[in-house]
């Protein structure tokens, strides 16, 4: 059973993550977008375009990075935790191509007092696994007060 005081702290939850990535300036650089928000899962996109490629025309991977750990970082914010990241691994699979859509999913794997272990997939248009991502975060302190 939920009570009004949790959804509406879900709610703030939720307004605090849309407002910190609309005006987050690294963000708005790399064009990511906010898709869907849930309790502990948040999926992000990116357009991979010319400006995000290297010298073989495909996504840099500190592009692809950049992304992961944003999404990853989303999530946390999903249950009102704001964080670092302490730790990251890449793992990347296929190369994306310019002008690709590109999708980041995040969930949490621990979500503890003091850190958060996430884990995120990027997928192109297709649903193609791209790259997957580890990281681990340190807890710096709540997105919104607890009510």
């Amino acid at each position: 059973m939920e009570d009004n005081s949790s959804k509406e702290i879900n709610e703030q939850v939720l307004a605090h993550l849309h407002n910190f990535y609309h005006e987050n300036p690294y963000v708005q650089l790399l064009g990511i977008k906010v898709e869907s928000v849930e309790r502990g899962r948040v999926t992000l996109s990116m357009e991979s375009e010319e400006k995000l490629s290297n010298f073989y025309h495909i996504a840099h991977g500190g592009a692809l990075m950049s992304l992961a750990d944003t999404a990853m970082g989303a999530t946390c914010l999903s249950v009102n935790k704001k964080v670092v990241t302490q730790s990251m691994n890449s793992f990347f699979l296929k190369a994306a191509g310019e002008g690709a859509h590109l999708t980041a999913t995040g969930h949490i794997l621990h979500n503890g007092r003091k850190t958060l272990v996430c884990e995120t997939e990027i997928r192109d248009g297709e649903g193609t696994v791209l790259c997957k991502a580890t990281a681990n975060f340190f807890v710096i302190g709540q997105c919104v007060a607890e009510l």
